[in-house]
């Protein structure tokens, strides 16, 4: 039986648009809606309670990042998500995360270090309480004061192409046992070079909390061969 979509919830129609390629984007990651599988746009709107015509945006966007294929005679088609494309979405994010928090570093105010010390601890405690619904929530708040503080918009609307594929993959990083306490050090290696105002430091500690991020991700993910 195919995946059925609930219908969006009335408070989410002033964003509807990016409701429906949210929803449409993460039943892809999370595989239920599988490679091959047809995208109906008149059955995804009835379903979804919308009009088609933001169905038929959502598709055009899913196809720009590859997750969907038009084919002739058959429609558009799930893609699916392989380990290349993961790869790939690592490393452009390494290489992003250090950019922003070495421009962070010659911006940040101090209540905003005091803020990032505070969720870092926050989410450790969290993690050792088994909230990861919680802590999840508030990693991604630690690394939105980080992009914010950066005060560099193009930088962050890039950055924001990947929300939530990155969102995902610390996600399952973060089940790998021994994980929390890693992050736990690596984030004060962040705090501490934001707070010192060094470009180098937070560069290289925002790397290798990305590097041994995507590691952990490797070792606990699955994927199709």
């Amino acid at each position: 039986m195919e995946y059925q979509f609930s219908p969006i919830k009335f408070n989410d129609m002033s964003h509807i648009r990016d409701s429906v390629f949210s929803i449409l984007r993460n039943a892809i990651l999370d595989k239920k809606l599988k490679p091959g599988q047809r995208l109906v746009e008149r059955t995804i709107a009835e379903q979804l309670g919308v009009s088609r015509t933001p169905v038929r945006e959502a598709i055009r966007k899913l196809e720009l990042e590859r997750l969907v294929t038009h084919i002739p005679r058959k429609g558009v088609v799930v893609s699916g998500f392989t380990k290349e494309d993961i790869m790939e979405i690592l490393l452009i994010r390494a290489s992003l995360e250090a950019l922003i928090c070495s421009i962070a570093a010659t911006k940040i105010k101090p209540k905003d270090v005091e803020r990032l010390q505070s969720l870092a601890k926050e989410i450790l405690e969290e993690h050792e309480n088994e909230n990861f619904t919680r802590s999840n929530k508030l990693n991604d708040k630690f690394h939105e004061i980080v992009y914010r503080a950066a005060e560099s918009p193009r930088v962050y609307n890039l950055f924001n192409t990947l929300r939530e594929y990155i969102t995902k993959f610390t996600q399952v990083a973060y089940y790998k046992p021994g994980r929390p306490e890693e992050v736990w050090i690596e984030h004060s290696e962040i705090i501490q070079a934001l707070r010192d105002h060094d470009k180098l430091r937070a560069d290289a500690a925002a790397k290798r909390h990305v590097e041994n991020s995507s590691k952990a991700f490797l070792e606990m993910a699955s994927w199709d061969k």
